[in-house]
């Protein structure tokens, strides 16, 4: 119990950005608390050396009465603990409940193809249809990539995301202010640095999301079996090689820029122009970011249908299998559903982006 008390402590004190005190053992076994010295760690480094009686002191065997993290592995581990926990709490479910609604709307295209009077479900019947179908823990379907995803992508995200913040606003705007009069607003740094952001997330997110992708479509099967995360991975390696793996990416690398520039951007953009401040003005500033980052869902709709593609779901793009391009697998939704089938899952692509926002953008900036 003591440990997992200790373990918590460090995971607080690492997000929060205070330095991270260490037990000092002294050869003896001695202990000191190093907790009370956390406040007066930035004064007084030696503060834990002064609490210790001197004929006790080991100055052979003393721990460092504190390390400050440096910002990059601080982001790294406040990235993947965050992404972590909002996949966990809702973020999973939301992507889950998003890309049931355009696999409906593929299904129901193909099997009323030369019926104009019916019509997809809308995507609260179809939330419904899972929880009373296949109850609530099909909305965790894929947790265990989608947590490895979490682990790399967030903290990838985050320190990526926050490094490029730190160069434009500490050097390249100024720089561009002696040079044209003129500096970077807000708003544009966080386009730039959530897009960079993006971008590198991509690099780890294109296998991931193919297999949750996969153990989506497998659950809504009626005949099928569960998948494991792990046999999705073998079937598709062992059928595609590697390359098959990043089905979609360039979707998923679309997608990742402009979500994160969006979320980040017009969080900033709407930050000053809204009558609260505090905590409050942060998190409604996030949400309202994160709604408007929804207009990109054509490209998420097409990510899905090229990953769904590949596992074997019976899509209107061919039989072939072979993956195609972004912009080829955009228009020939458009061909079969019209431009509508581009914005398919709007709603639950909103939610999800409001609360992925809160997590990645809101929390980190009031942690710091």
């Amino acid at each position: 119990m003591k440990s997992l008390l200790n373990l918590s402590s460090f995971l607080w004190l690492l997000l929060s950005g205070i330095p991270v005190p260490l037990v000092l053992v002294s050869a003896r076994g001695s202990r000191v608390n190093a907790a009370a010295c956390t406040k007066s760690f930035t004064s007084s480094p030696s503060c834990l050396q002064s609490r210790v009686p001197s004929h006790k002191r080991a100055t052979s065997h003393t721990i460092p009465a504190a390390v400050v993290v440096p910002p990059v592995l601080r982001n790294l581990a406040r990235g993947s603990i965050l992404k972590c926990l909002a996949d966990l709490t809702g973020g999973l479910p939301l992507e889950v409940w998003k890309s049931s609604v355009v696999l409906e709307n593929i299904r129901h295209n193909n099997n009323h193809r030369e019926s104009t009077h019916t019509s997809p479900k809308s995507s609260i019947a179809i939330l419904r249809s899972l929880l009373r179908d296949q109850g609530l823990s099909t909305l965790w379907s894929g947790l265990t990539p989608r947590m490895i995803e979490g682990l790399f992508s967030g903290g990838v995200l985050l320190a990526s995301k926050e490094l490029i913040h730190v160069v434009l606003s500490d050097y390249v705007s100024p720089m561009v202010l002696n040079r044209v009069g003129m500096s970077l607003p807000p708003s544009t740094i966080g386009f730039l640095s959530g897009a960079g952001g993006g971008m590198a997330q991509a690099l780890v997110m294109g296998p991931t999301s193919l297999v949750v992708t996969a153990c989506v479509v497998a659950s809504q099967k009626e005949d099928g079996e569960a998948l494991s995360a792990l046999r999705v991975a073998q079937g598709v390696v062992r059928e595609r090689g590697i390359r098959g793996l990043y089905a979609g990416a360039p979707a998923v690398a679309v997608r990742q820029a402009t979500n994160w520039a969006s979320r980040q951007g017009f969080t900033e953009w709407v930050r000053p122009r809204i009558p609260l401040a505090g905590v409050t003005g942060e998190l409604v500033a996030g949400c309202i970011g994160g709604v408007l980052s929804a207009w990109n869902t054509p490209f998420e709709v097409a990510r899905i249908e090229s990953q769904s593609k590949v596992m074997g779901e019976n899509t209107s793009l061919g039989d072939d299998g072979e993956s195609r391009s972004l912009f080829a697998t955009m228009n020939d939704i458009i061909q079969e559903r019209g431009v509508g089938g581009l914005y398919v899952g709007l709603i639950p692509r909103a939610a999800q982006a409001c609360y992925q926002t809160l997590f990645l953008v809101c929390v980190p900036r009031l942690l710091s």
